[in-house]
């Protein structure tokens, strides 16, 4: 049996992780408010996907945007 689609895979034409605003509001509080990166990666990466040095590069990223 084929396992299931993410669901939001990263955009195939560009690679890039596009998240609707609220799932992002939701990991950024994760890994600012509640400090809690490991599992704002785990949530990404069922949601996208990706495997865990991309997520975990990506909640950096976010992390930044304080």
């Amino acid at each position: 049996m084929p396992s299931k689609l993410p669901p939001y895979p990263p955009n195939p034409s560009t690679g890039e992780i596009e998240l609707p605003w609220n799932v992002v509001h939701e990991l950024y509080h994760l890994v600012v408010d509640d400090e809690n990166e490991q599992e704002a990666i785990r949530r990404l990466q069922e949601l996208t996907g990706v495997d865990k040095k991309r997520a975990k590069a990506y909640m950096q990223t976010l992390a930044q945007r304080r």
